[in-house]
């Protein structure tokens, strides 16, 4: 009882059992089974993105790239355990050209966010969202992860933490771009 208690209460004992379970296997994204069984998002909105010195991206600019978008947040126990999982699969991907990545701050304030990346040792490329992205796409749950084919369609979308880093979810991205 206590032990639930913990996990309940105490973000950082949430964030090593989520860790741990990740590494006997739960929380694998499952992409394929997303795309085959979901319904399709018509009408989304151009949604625009700010990096750290002020330069706008909107997603239509990132067509015919491979988009992935995660939202998280410096004080969320999920967004921080998936974290890794998420730059060992940026790191697969940094130098290809068919594919970017946004990791969008949800509370607006990339030198936290930054600073929170360097101490942790991550490169991933910080945004902040600068227009309003339907519900349907960002319910408000976070970490929220987002993959938009090349042709600017939604692919994947997750909510709650998940290990990017498998050689299947690589495959996916692979196989979309």
């Amino acid at each position: 009882m206590a032990f639930a208690l913990l996990v309940i209460f105490n973000p950082n004992v949430k964030g090593y059992v989520i860790r741990g379970l990740m590494s006997v296997g739960f929380f694998q994204p499952d992409a394929e089974g997303y795309t085959n069984r979901h319904e399709s998002f018509t009408n989304i909105p151009d949604i625009q993105f700010k990096d750290a010195k002020g330069s706008i991206i909107a997603l239509s600019a990132l067509k015919p790239k491979v988009v992935f978008i995660n939202y998280w947040a410096t004080w969320c126990p999920p967004c921080i355990v998936e974290m890794p999982k998420v730059n060992e699969l940026y790191k697969k991907f940094r130098n290809d050209p068919k594919v970017a990545f946004l990791l969008v701050d949800v509370d607006n304030d990339l030198p936290k966010a930054k600073a929170f990346m360097l101490k942790k040792g991550y490169d991933l490329p910080l945004y902040t969202q600068i227009s309003n992205v339907p519900d349907t796409l960002l319910d408000g749950t976070i970490p929220t992860t987002l993959v938009f084919g090349k042709d600017g369609k939604l692919i994947y979308k997750h909510s709650g933490a998940a290990d990017y880093s498998s050689e299947k979810f690589e495959e996916f991205i692979r196989n979309h771009d």
